[in-house]
Parts: C-alpha cells; structure tokens; sequence
C-alpha cells in the first residue's frame, strides 16, 4: 500500500513539473510597472503646486521591471481637490480620470506620462496619494503616486486712511495708507502693490504708487504707504482708485475711494491804477478778485508780494467770498525814485479758511504792474540826451523852468498860510 502510494505521488510529480515550470514562466513575462519619480511642472524645471492653479503638467516616470508591456496606457484617477479640465463644444468640461498612452514598454524600459491638472481653490496643503493604473493587452496594475500640494496665500486689504484725511483739488503728497494681511494657510511670495490712480491723479514721485512686500507670512498685517497728487479735478466727488496686490500664486484687485471736497478758487479779473510812477508816494492799486471754485470762503485776506523798490499798504482783508463773487482789493505803494520805469511782476497771496477744513488755504496770483518816469526824470533825459541847437533843448528848459516856479510857490503858499494860522 504504501509502495502504490509513493509511485502515485511521483508520477504527479513527472506529470505537473512542466505546468509549473509554464505558469512560473507566464508570471514572470507579465509587465510590472514601478513610479519612480512624480514631479509638478518638468524633470529639468520643477514647480510648486498650488490651490487655484489649471492645468499643472505632473510628470510620472514609471520603470517596467517585468515584461513587455504591448499599448501600454495609464490612468489617473483624480479625487479630491484635482481634477482634469478639458474643453468639448467650445464648452469646459471637468473629468477625475485623464488617460495618457504609453505604447510599447519593453522589459526594464522607462515610460513618461504626463497629466494635466487642475486644483480646486483653497485646498489644504499637504501629499496626496493619487491612483494610477497600468494597462496593456491582457495587463492590468494599480500604482500610487505621491504628489505634494503647498498651500495657499491669501492677500486681503483690512483696512485704509489718508493723510490728510480730508482732500481737495491741486493737494500734494497725499499719503494713502493700507493695511493687508495674509489670510491664507502659506506664505505669500513676491508680493508687490501697486495703486493705480484714476484721471487727474498722478504719483507724487517716481514710485510713490508701488509698494514692495517681499514675504507675507500668513497672519501678519503688513502697512503700505502710497503717495499721490491731486489734479485740478471736479470737486465734491468721489474717485475710485485701485490697490493691485501679486504674489507668486495669485493676485487680488482692490477698489478704494478717494473723496475730494469742494474748494474755493481765486481769479484775478482787473488790475486799476496799475501805473506807477518813480518816486510816487501813496499810489493807489486796485484789483478785483473773484471767487471762480464751488465753496465759500471765510476770513479772506490779500497780501500783495512785491519786489524791493516798492513800499506801503500791501495787505487788505475782504471777510467771505461766495462762490462767483467778486471784491475790490484796495493797496498803497510808494514807488523808489530808483526803480525803472518797466512792467514789473506783483505776486498776489491770497489766504482763507473753509468750514470743511480746519487749516488755511493759500493761493498766489501773478499781476503785472507798469513804472512810468516821473516828469523830473524824463526832463532830465530830454535835456542830456538833446544835441545843441536842437529844438528839442529851449522847450526842455522852459519845462523845467515852469516845474521850479511851481513847485517854488507851492512851497511859498503852504508856508504863508501857516504863518497866517500862527
């Protein structure tokens, strides 16, 4: 009995050897299908991953280290926050499975893929495990690919001021002041802000309207400081500016408004009594302002700028002004007896308060104001500059005879009626 049995198991034995040796064979001629390496962006030229991003190239090396692999195909199987974006009809479309061909992978070949991926926003950061399957005639495997995802920078303007806090036309230096933060879950890299103006605005200085950031690390409040001029613009109105904020992942576009106030505004219409004369004493000066802006002013005062040779009563004070009024500014000089008889330049500074502001204006206006040569001077050019003989020359002395004998009684008539006061 036992003999007939070991006689049985060995010729089992003769008999299945070959199909095991054949199936042995079979397992080991089947593809096997090794990830290497997943990387965002190429093998030369990596990149981070990021929410928000579309149609990322991932790049998956696979090693066949089985047999050949014959129409080799892999698949992706996206989950999460992935996603493959593609466009069918003019129209996008979204798919969790991308399929890329592989062909025919030899044994211990090396196969690339390459996916196209998109990410949802605000997905949280960290390494996701993505499915890859391996088909081919008569193959099927499931691989696992590692990818890494960074998370997020956000960049949010909390808050905005300006200095001064209450604008008008033709202001300068205006500070714009704003607060950001990084309300993400990663560092904002790169950042950079910029303020874009709209028309009649312009940056005080070269980059007075771009903001460096560098780093936003997330949570921190950062302050930016913008500085702008204001134009000749309509007042009251609002203006809308723009804060644009970029970092390496993103950009974010703010509206910010920019209120301007009304603003008196001076003119000067008429210059009377404007000619001078040399050594003139208590010459009068008038000349008519008006009030050309759209707000009241209060407590209006003149001062009239002029150059060396000039003297006297050089300020006038006129009270309100309303818009489209107009007044009289009254001024006395004395003109040097040295000044030259020429057009010369006054500079009107005109000073006043308004009850949406708690500090002065100041405004400077440009008149012009003729000298003229006193009769003496002109006199004594004709007698120089007349030849002997000539007509001009008796006339000359006669004219200055005359002015003498007035100018003598005049001086004898005052003093006889002191002497008859006395």
């Amino acid at each position: 009995m036992m003999k007939t049995l070991v006689v049985l198991l060995l010729s089992a034995m003769l008999v299945l050897s070959p199909v095991s040796a054949v199936f042995a064979q079979m397992i080991s001629s089947m593809p096997n299908f090794v990830v290497m390496a997943a990387t965002w962006g190429s093998m030369g030229s990596p990149m981070m991953a990021s929410p928000g991003k579309y149609n990322l190239p991932l790049v998956v090396e696979l090693v066949n280290e089985g047999g050949i692999a014959v129409n080799a195909s892999a698949t992706l199987k996206l989950w999460g926050p992935f996603y493959f974006l593609y466009f069918a009809d003019g129209k996008p479309h979204c798919s969790r499975d991308e399929v890329v061909r592989l062909g025919t992978v030899p044994a211990g070949g090396q196969a690339m893929a390459t996916f196209y991926v998109s990410i949802k926003d605000h997905a949280l950061d960290g390494v996701y495990v993505i499915p890859l399957t391996v088909t081919s005639k008569g193959f099927n495997q499931t691989l696992n690919v590692s990818v890494p995802l960074m998370g997020y920078a956000s960049v949010k303007v909390i808050g905005i001021g300006y200095n001064p806090p209450v604008i008008f036309p033709g202001e300068q230096d205006v500070e714009l002041q704003a607060y950001v933060a990084n309300v993400g879950i990663s560092v904002g890299q790169n950042a950079t802000a910029w303020l874009v103006l709209p028309t009649g605005f312009s940056p005080a200085w070269g980059n007075s309207t771009v903001h460096e950031i560098g780093a936003l690390p997330v949570g921190t409040e950062i302050p930016m400081q913008f500085y702008f001029d204001v134009g000749s613009v309509r007042s009251p109105a609002n203006y809308t500016a723009r804060i644009l904020i970029t970092w390496a992942d993103g950009n974010e576009s703010v509206p910010v408004t920019i209120m301007v106030q009304g603003k008196a505004s001076f003119s000067v219409v008429s210059v009377l009594g404007h000619s001078l004369t040399q050594g003139g004493s208590g010459q009068k000066l008038y000349v008519t302002v008006e009030n050309t802006g759209n707000f009241t002013a209060h407590y209006v005062t003149f001062n009239l700028i002029v150059p060396n040779e000039f003297s006297g009563v050089t300020t006038d004070y006129v009270g309100s002004l309303k818009p489209g009024q107009r007044d009289v500014v009254r001024f006395e000089l004395d003109t040097a007896s040295s000044a030259l008889p020429m057009l010369y330049n006054f500079t009107l500074q005109v000073t006043w308060y308004q009850n949406n502001s708690e500090v002065p204006f100041t405004s400077y206006l440009p008149i012009q104001v003729r000298v003229k040569q006193s009769l003496i001077n002109s006199l004594w050019k004709d007698i120089t500059s007349a030849q002997v003989g000539s007509s001009v020359l008796p006339f000359a002395f006669i004219a200055v005879i005359v002015f003498l004998v007035g100018l003598l009684i005049g001086v004898l008539t005052r003093r006889g009626k002191a002497e008859g006061k006395g």
